[in-house]
């Protein structure tokens, strides 16, 4: 971009009236010759301009764009060699070629010609067709010459500018790269990048050199009718003289003024960004600078275009891997805990999601709890869920009865949202999406997603949502149905105690552990008395009652660190981890109390008192090698109990009891 002079054509004669046409500056200081080569040329199809000597030659340069210069050689004052050899040591006019035009006819005269950078040497009187011909033919060498040095110059700024962006497939970087790669190539003052994003506007990403700026730029401009969106819609490079007339950007009113060039980002009509450049004072854009600017914005959106491309491969590949976890966790695994641990990260990962939740229905039908989750920001998330789940407004609730997914696009939006979303909120969150599990189109709960970001879901990720959403309904379904197995398998179905098998497995592992450390380990085993004369009185139906019932007393009078089993028949036992025999007889007692004083509802009138049990306690000791060993201890202290009276408690290996604690 040559710098544009403060001089202007007015009141200088020759100034050619068609600048379309090629422009020959005749410096002459004989005005009859100068008009004579001035007519010539015009009459052959050139436009012209006149200067009568060097000073006014520099002026006419410096003002107007001229193709070719036909130089007198002998002039008062700067005489042409000195002229040519000004012209020549000046970047901005080097390439115009020079004909010297004279009469000396010595060998030297030419040969100095030559040397100080004239294309070409005419004697005077010379030749029109000749003069013309070899003006043709400068003309034609300096297009074909002005035209390899600027696709140099686009090679050279597009190879500088593939370097830079290839080196990161980030647009963020694509974009620092673009900008600033493009101001230098062009010589400009500043640049910006603008990309699209998700909502649809224009987001500065990139910002290059210095900008004259009297207000802070805005970081988003939105659809409407401004200069950036003026150039991305049409598709076509925006030219403005003056960066202070682009509305929105801020730019300082100067002068001379900064122009400036918006050119739209576009490949295959997908629209990416806005590269512009703002140019220093007086700059004059021409037509080689736009179309280096236009090919480094193709480079640009290019670049773009793969980078976007990567990405979406590159998610893809994620998203295939992450269902492909999780359907390896599922079939490797039925803890719900790790299967749900997984689809959360999945879930969180993909989606971009900072924090996501997964809840399920409560057996009540009317709440949900958190089961699993990635990257929770608040216990106070949990607190305004069962808030809004009390009054019937949760979206995760609504989600689960209406099976359709609710979006929250707006959690500033206090009309939408209210005080359910007043943590996510404080936590920067800015949309909410709730997912339905669905088993056999049965709700069993809800995947909710925290984004901070908000942005129209595409049909990609509402169709892996869906796909994470089906997996996690079928992994609790699973892990609901296991579960119920293995209860049935370990739990005994009429009292909901552990079972045979299940208490000794139970004893197996409390009796290694407290073998290992040398803990205490105290067994109980308790027998209901004279329960087949129970059977026989109130019938079985009562019989099986009362078991449930005695079950439910020994609940109540356990602790929590107790295990409760139902060894066959009508007879119980309960395991005391870290106890004492002392201390063990104490919590004997109390049960044996507890069931005595029990009403019965299997007895006549349902409030008598009748059932009772025999307790036989047994401790384990370092001579005991086996459970079997724990077990027959207990039982033969059992059977002297009820062998002894019954309702009473016999310690094993003793012949009374220790004394009862006080």
């Amino acid at each position: 971009m040559p710098e544009a002079s403060d001089q202007t054509s007015q009141g200088i004669p020759g100034v050619a009236a068609q600048a379309s046409l090629p422009t020959i500056l005749i410096v002459e200081d004989d005005a009859g010759i100068a008009r004579m080569i001035q007519v010539l040329l015009e009459a052959r199809g050139f436009a012209t301009a006149v200067a009568r000597n060097g000073k006014e030659a520099f002026l006419r340069l410096a003002s107007e764009p001229v193709d070719l210069i036909l130089l007198d050689v002998m002039m008062p004052g700067m005489d042409g060699y000195e002229v040519c050899r000004r012209i020549k040591a000046d970047a901005r006019w080097k390439s115009i070629p020079v004909v010297m035009l004279t009469a000396k006819d010595a060998v030297r005269d030419v040969v100095q010609g030559l040397e100080v950078g004239a294309e070409e040497y005419i004697r005077k009187p010379f030749n029109t067709d000749e003069l013309v011909a070899r003006i043709r033919t400068l003309l034609r060498i300096r297009a074909e010459s002005q035209a390899l040095v600027s696709q140099n110059r686009q090679l050279q700024a597009l190879q500088a500018l593939a370097q830079v962006v290839g080196r990161s497939l980030k647009p963020g970087e694509i974009a620092r790269g673009a900008v600033e790669q493009t101001v230098a190539s062009l010589s400009l003052e500043g640049g910006l990048l603008h990309l699209l994003d998700g909502q649809g506007n224009l987001v500065l990403e990139a910002q290059a050199g210095r900008l004259p700026l009297d207000d802070p730029m805005p970081l988003r401009l939105p659809p409407g009718p401004s200069w950036a969106w003026q150039a991305l819609e049409s598709g076509k490079t925006l030219e403005l003289p003056d960066a202070a007339r682009a509305d929105g950007l801020g730019a300082r009113s100067i002068i001379p003024p900064q122009p400036l060039m918006a050119m739209p980002l576009l490949l295959h009509g997908r629209r990416f960004g806005l590269l512009t450049g703002v140019g220093r004072a007086g700059q004059r854009i021409e037509e080689e600078e736009r179309g280096i600017l236009e090919a480094m914005g193709r480079q640009t959106a290019i670049a773009l275009e793969n980078a976007k491309l990567y990405a979406e491969t590159n998610r893809r590949a994620q998203q295939f891997e992450a269902l492909y976890e999780v359907g390896r966790t599922m079939a490797s695994t039925l803890n719900l805990g790790d299967i749900l641990g997984r689809i959360s990260e999945a879930v969180s990962s993909l989606l971009t999601a900072r924090a996501m939740s997964l809840m399920l229905l409560n057996p009540d039908g009317q709440s949900l709890s958190t089961v699993a989750g990635y990257d929770q920001f608040d216990a106070a998330l949990e607190q305004a869920e069962a808030r809004t789940q009390a009054q019937g407004r949760s979206p995760s609730l609504t989600a689960v009865r209406e099976k359709r997914a609710v979006v929250v696009e707006d959690l500033d939006d206090d009309a939408a949202s209210g005080s359910r979303f007043a943590a996510a909120r404080a936590e920067g969150y800015r949309m909410f999406l709730a997912i339905p599990l669905l088993v056999q189109d049965r709700p069993v709960g809800c995947l909710n997603l925290y984004l901070t970001e908000r942005h129209e879901l595409e049909q990609e990720e509402l169709l892996l949502l869906s796909t994470l959403a089906s997996q996690a309904a079928i992994a609790v379904e699973n892990a609901r149905l296991f579960e119920e197995t293995r209860q049935l398998a370990i739990t005994d179905p009429l009292t909901g105690l552990a079972n045979h098998r299940q208490f000794y497995d139970q004893l197996a592992r409390e009796f290694r552990r407290c073998q290992r450390y040398g803990r205490p380990l105290t067994l109980l085993m308790l027998d209901i008395d004279k329960f087949k004369q129970f059977n026989d009185t109130f019938g079985h139906l009562a019989g099986d009652q009362a078991l449930r019932e005695t079950a439910e007393v020994l609940r109540q009078n356990a602790r929590s660190v107790d295990i409760l089993a139902r060894y066959g028949g009508e007879e119980f036992a309960i395991i005391l981890p870290e106890t004492e025999d002392v201390r063990a007889l104490v919590q004997a007692e109390r049960v044996r109390v507890a069931v005595a004083g029990h009403s019965f509802s299997g007895l006549e009138g349902g409030a008598a008192k009748g059932v009772t049990v025999s307790i036989g306690l047994a401790a384990l000791n370092p001579t005991m090698k086996r459970i079997e060993e724990l077990v027959q201890a207990a039982d033969a202290a059992l059977y002297r109990a009820k062998s002894g009276g019954r309702n009473r408690i016999e310690v094993a290996d003793r012949d009374t009891a220790p004394p009862m604690p006080v």
